[in-house]
């Protein structure tokens, strides 16, 4: 069984009951617990599959309000088919908890984030990238590439941003006040962006063996629920 974010013993309904209370009596504890696991599973791939993938990392036990959201997407689940009807006031309990499972997701909000960055196995020097922290306003999901061009120096690349300036081993990234044009493949960026609205902020620091040309990391930074595109103007050069 994979982790989902709630447990069997967490599946009571609003009344305080327990959901082995209208589970079908025919069924053996065995059965009940398959069941149960069967549908956390399929609640668990539906939270993920359409509404976190390529949003935020997975699986995103850091984002509050999932597990209420499971436990109403499995109850509904469980009491469309295979349940004793104890009062005709259950009727409506499929809809009403899958009804509120859904509309919790499309409310959901969270923050940007990051992965912790990859060091490349051919690298020489051993120092290390810390502190990665992303900026919830401006912070897209794409992949980076930190790559020496010297001992002190990482050029900065993400899939989506592009070329952002130079970043200084042992110097956290970005340093204020920057302004900067970049030229790459005949295309000038002229960046408008300002401090605080840098996609990343991170430190490289040096190990006992020094970086070397083509030393590079590698990591994977997600979009806020409630990201606003922001970017520089890109002209041809």
């Amino acid at each position: 069984m994979s982790i989902t974010y709630c447990t069997n013993t967490d599946l009571v309904l609003d009344t305080g009951k327990n959901l082995d209370a209208y589970l079908d009596v025919s069924l053996t504890e065995e059965q009940k617990t398959i069941q149960k696991n069967n549908a956390r599973e399929r609640a668990y791939n539906f939270v993920n599959d359409s509404y976190l993938v390529g949003r935020t990392i997975i699986p995103a036990s850091h984002i509050p309000g999932l597990k209420q959201i499971e436990i109403d997407l499995v109850i509904a689940d469980l009491m469309t088919d295979s349940f004793s009807m104890e009062s005709a006031n259950t009727s409506d309990w499929t809809e009403k908890y899958k009804e509120r499972a859904i509309n919790a997701l499309d409310k959901l909000k969270f923050g940007a984030s990051s992965e912790a960055a990859e060091a490349d196995e051919e690298n020489t020097g051993n120092g290390t990238v810390s502190l990665i922290v992303a900026n919830d306003n401006f912070t897209k999901t794409e992949r980076w590439i930190l790559r020496a061009s010297s001992a002190t120096k990482f050029s900065v690349h993400g899939s989506l941003h592009g070329y952002l300036p130079d970043l200084s081993v042992g110097t956290r990234y970005p340093e204020k006040d920057w302004s900067y044009s970049i030229s790459d493949y005949g295309l000038t960026s002229i960046s408008e962006i300002r401090f605080e609205e840098f996609p990343i902020s991170l430190t490289i620091t040096a190990g006992e063996i020094p970086f070397v040309d083509d030393d590079k990391f590698t990591f994977n930074t997600f979009t806020a629920s409630y990201y606003k595109n922001r970017i520089g103007k890109l002209l041809r050069g």
